[in-house]
């Protein structure tokens, strides 16, 4: 949104108005002596006199002129930047006045300026005096005015030289102006006073006054006429506008610069973060794929495991029973040979043999039970087992006292964190409100009246104290640190608003200027306020403090810092919230250790517990390990003796049957069972050797759970192979390692156990023999795994700060651009009416400059002009050409078509009286033009004079021209006043007194100067 703009004609005219200089009167000036010497207001002043030399050369008319100036505060003084030195040149100096070193006259170290200023339609009532203070010591120049007519009108010199310290120090009570504030103070924005001096006291520099036109670029008469019609506030304001949208632009582009920057810095940071993260997400896949993997050889080796087992166990039935069906045979064919009745020992060998088999069937039965109750037994031993690595020997009391102390320790530290996180937010948003303007009590009352639409300023924002005065004001402000400035006009509507506001403090600006506090600076009128608390509150000492005895009130010093002004206040939070966030860091840092003790405490607790189980299941092993033990003993021998009763009862029955044909048929026999016990016997060993070649118990270690765990971690997967996954869980880790910056073709510049991980990751990537590996990936992965969960806190931290800063970052990249973009829109109307203002006053000029060339008689001006606005930090330009016609019928020519050097002196002087024609406000304006009309013909130099003094009656402007003796004869003739300097020798320090010729129309002017200007001058 833009703001409607307006440009008035000038902001402000000063104290001193549209009020005419009437009177000045100096104080060790130069030679000039301290009578005060009249003006004639709104004409033309002719300034001459006679020097030493009988001509006027030397005769203090340049000093006096430049004394004028210094009162009406001419720019070319550059009284706002070298606070007027150049100024106090005019200060009288006896080597510069010429005289004789024998007469001992001292230099003046300080000396005044006085001017009286009237209205003339009441002069009386509305007079007031401008005092000048100049001195050759800083400060160089200093101002006061007062109402009314404030002279020295003592008789002689001396008392009147007496008189002014006494008159100065009575005109105080409007304040004391430097001289950078003289000007706006006095005569407002725009210049009282434009002159060209011919003294070495200031810069010469080429200037339409001087009549050195052709001298001066048209940038440089274009800028002389804007000063000249009063235009130049405007400039100056535009300029200032502009400086601040520069400004803001430039604060736009650092904190862009400084973003760009920024980024760079955070996305490397971020890919770092981003690397380590896509390292841990791919080591997860490789551990997760790594595991299916020892899933799935677990649970395939389990299973051929069990077919395997079977096989074996058939086939050494199938051998033994092979192998006992061979010595059945023999035996039985050695009893057949041997024995001839056999019907009796048919009948006990079938007893024996059968009481034999129950027995065995018994002890069978029983050792399965045992070994089932020891492979149960075997499995929780194993999952127990590689808990033990983490047991340091403590008891699970022990374990668990320490966990609960990490525990709870952990727990206060999250408390002090979010503490700590609280009190960096509080610290923010105190800074925030401090570099505001708005902090502590004093800023929820600024709030408040904010809401009313009545603008507050804290006190201590706006006071800055120096150094040593800190010990006694500090104190003395102290119990105001709340209190809030407001407009006096609006105090009654600021304290309705606060009603609610228990115990605001309201303070109000001053009804009128007042004294300013020494060396208490203070950006709003509240002067009487720190007086009336400077007064109330007296110093005292032992301990330095301040004390108000009609309270009985004491307040110590010794702050230890700066406790007002609004940089103190903000310097200070800052500082408070660096605190804040490093002791927020070092509570972090203490949680991140606080978490991991917790980690190792439960991991210490766990191996505690496994190796208190673990004692138990191996006490259990070792008695069921000797109950089949005990059985194996019983077992063996039973089932010998079930052979045997067999093969008894076999061999009898065999012989039962018939001796001879079974001799033969058991010879056969005997050679079949001894075949078929062979091919058992290579069976048996075949099916034993695929059963090593599994290596069950190493992929059980491997994997370190149960089989269901692995059947549950492999149910609803897709049909891929162990291989596919073996070389998924390899890729996954190798691009792990890379993400985190590991080089493995460097293996010299990685630190032992990552050179060590990395050879081993290299060695299970090449192994394609699906054997169990010597060191599984989870074990190779172990000291990338440590460096990325080491990092995984800091990383988080790190990518939370960075979003946070760039969201922050481009809150205030938008807020700068909408107010660059204010800031622009603003400064683009301000000069689209500036230059719609000051081409309608070129345009008046140029007519005003052709009408003063054809009363002339000339044939004809104009000028031509440009404008150039500024983009960036420099000068607005006005090229201005002045053009003149040279016949009636001819073109215009330029103004450096030099034909005629006295045409373009006359010129000049048009063009600065057409200037002051185009302007409506030159009341109270005062021009100098020093040596006038030099090198001027008779004609020209009339027509010159006659339009000064025109254009001065008409304008109501005062020029003052110093004429050389050639031209005092023409210039007495249309003058309105004639000033007569006089320095007749040079053994005289001082001139006679000035002596005036003139006429003012206005008796009350006259007189209301008449008595000061008639002291101190006899009746001569």
């Amino acid at each position: 949104m833009i703001e409607t703009l307006s440009l008035p004609r000038t902001t402000s005219r000063g104290a001193v108005g549209a009020r005419q200089l009437v009177a000045v009167q100096t104080f060790d000036v130069a030679r000039l002596t301290n009578h005060p010497v009249p003006l004639v207001p709104g004409t033309f002043i002719a300034v001459s006199g006679q020097g030493p030399k009988g001509d006027s050369n030397g005769s203090g008319k340049t000093s006096f002129l430049a004394a004028v100036s210094i009162l009406l505060a001419d720019p070319q003084w550059r009284l706002d930047t070298q606070g007027g030195k150049s100024a106090a040149g005019v200060l009288f100096r006896p080597d510069s006045a010429g005289v004789d070193p024998a007469q001992q006259v001292r230099p003046a170290t300080n000396g005044y300026i006085a001017g009286v200023f009237a209205d003339r339609e009441a002069p009386l009532a509305s007079a007031v005096t401008v005092w000048v203070r100049l001195s050759t010591s800083a400060p160089y120049v200093q101002a006061r005015w007062s109402a009314g007519v404030h002279l020295a009108e003592a008789a002689d010199d001396a008392d009147r030289d007496l008189q002014a310290d006494d008159l100065w120090h009575a005109v105080r009570g409007n304040g004391t102006f430097s001289a950078r504030k003289m000007s706006e103070v006095l005569y407002g924005d725009a210049p009282r006073c434009l002159t060209y001096l011919d003294t070495p006291l200031r810069p010469a520099v080429p200037s339409l006054l001087s009549q050195q036109m052709t001298e001066m670029d048209p940038r440089d008469i274009g800028e002389s006429l804007i000063a000249l019609s009063g235009s130049k506030a405007h400039l100056d304001e535009e300029r200032e506008q502009r400086g601040q949208m520069l400004l803001k632009r430039r604060e736009r582009d650092e904190a862009l610069e400084h973003a760009e920057g920024q980024f760079l810095r955070e996305e490397a940071e971020l890919k770092g973060v981003g690397d380590r993260d896509a390292a841990r997400a791919e080591l997860a896949q490789a551990e997760e794929a790594w595991r299916r993997y020892l899933a799935t050889r677990y649970t395939s080796a389990l299973g051929s495991e069990r077919v395997l087992a079977e096989q074996v166990t058939a086939a050494a039935d199938h051998h033994e029973e092979a192998a006992e069906q061979a010595r059945l045979v023999e035996a039985e064919l050695a009893e057949l040979r041997a024995r001839t009745d056999l019907a009796t020992a048919e009948e006990g060998a079938r007893r024996d043999h059968d009481l034999a088999r129950i027995e065995t069937e018994r002890l069978r039965q029983n050792r399965a039970e045992y070994v089932g109750q020891m492979t149960s037994l075997d499995a929780e031993r194993d999952r127990l087992s590689p808990k033990l690595d983490a047991w340091d020997g403590r008891s699970t009391e022990d374990t668990h006292d320490a966990l609960q102390a990490a525990t709870s320790r952990r727990g206060e530290l999250v408390v002090l964190q979010q503490q700590a996180e609280a009190a960096v937010g509080s610290a923010e948003q105190t800074l925030r409100r401090a570099e505001a303007g708005r902090s502590g009590d004093a800023g929820r009352v600024i709030d408040v009246l904010a809401q009313a639409g009545i603008t507050g300023t804290a006190l201590f924002d706006i006071i800055e104290l120096d150094d040593d005065l800190r010990p006694t004001w500090e104190p003395r402000l102290w119990p105001w640190r709340d209190a809030v400035v407001v407009d006096h006009q609006r105090m009654s509507e600021a304290m309705a608003a606060v009603a609610s506001v228990a115990g605001a403090q309201l303070i109000a600006t001053d009804h009128w200027p007042g004294h300013s506090v020494d060396r208490v600076s203070c950006r709003l009128p509240v002067n009487g306020f720190l007086t009336e608390l400077r007064a109330r509150m007296v110093d005292g000492a032992d301990p330095v403090h301040v004390h108000d005895e009609a309270l009985g009130l004491r307040i110590g010093s010794g702050f230890a810092e700066p406790v007002t002004g609004r940089e103190a206040l903000v310097e200070r939070k800052r500082r408070e919230l660096r605190q804040a966030r490093e002791h927020l860091e070092e509570i972090t840092k203490l949680l991140d250790l606080a978490g991991a003790a917790v980690e190792l405490a439960q991991s210490q607790h766990e191996a505690a517990l496994a190796a208190e189980q673990l004692g138990v299941v191996h006490s259990k092993i070792d008695l069921v390990t000797a109950k089949i033990q005990g059985l194996d003993d019983l077992l063996g021998p039973a089932v010998d003796r079930e052979g045997r009763a067999r093969q008894a009862w076999e061999e009898a029955f065999a012989l039962l049957k018939g001796h001879a044909a079974q001799v033969a048929l058991l010879q056969e026999r005997f050679k079949s069972r001894q075949k078929d016990e062979r091919g058992r016997f290579d069976q048996l060993k075949a099916v034993r050797r695929k059963r090593e070649d599994l290596q069950l118990e190493r992929w059980r270690q491997l994997w370190g759970g149960d089989e269901q765990e692995a059947v549950d971690l492999l149910a609803d997967r897709s049909s891929v192979t162990a291989d596919q996954i073996r070389v998924q869980a390899i890729e996954h880790l190798t691009r792990a390692v890379g993400l985190y910056g590991i080089d493995e073709r460097d293996p010299d510049g990685l630190s032992a156990d990552l050179r060590e991980a990395v050879t081993q990751r290299q060695v299970l990537a090449a192994d394609t023999t699906g054997h169990p590996p010597a060191v599984g990936l989870d074990v190779v992965a172990v000291p990338l795994r440590t460096r990325l969960d080491g990092t995984a806190g800091s990383d988080h931290v790190t990518r939370s700060r960075i979003e946070a800063e760039r969201a922050n970052r481009a809150e205030i990249l938008q807020d700068l651009d909408t107010q660059l973009a204010d800031w622009t829109s603003r400064v683009t109307v301000i000069q689209d009416m500036i230059e719609q203002r000051v081409e309608n006053i070129l345009k008046r000029v140029g007519v005003a400059f052709n009408q003063l060339d054809v009363d002339r008689g000339g044939c004809g001006a104009e000028i031509a002009f440009t404008s150039h606005r500024p983009a960036g930090p420099g000068e607005w330009v006005w090229d201005v050409v002045p053009r003149w016609r040279r016949s009636r019928s001819g073109a215009y020519v330029p103004y450096r078509e030099v034909a005629n050097g006295a045409q373009v002196k006359v010129y000049a002087v048009q063009l600065v009286l057409a200037a002051l024609l185009s302007d409506v406000d030159t009341h109270g304006r005062v021009l100098v033009l020093d040596e006038l009309g030099n090198s001027l013909g008779e004609v020209n130099r009339k027509d010159v004079l006659g339009a000064l003094k025109r254009v001065a009656e008409r304008q109501q402007v005062t020029i003052l021209g110093t004429c050389q003796d050639s031209v005092l004869a023409d210039a007495a003739d249309v003058c309105g006043e004639l000033m007569w300097f006089s320095h007749s020798s040079t053994a005289n320090a001082y001139n006679h007194p000035t002596r005036v010729w003139g006429f003012d129309d206005n008796a009350e002017r006259v007189d209301l100067t008449a008595d000061w200007l008639t002291a101190g001058r006899g009746n001569g």
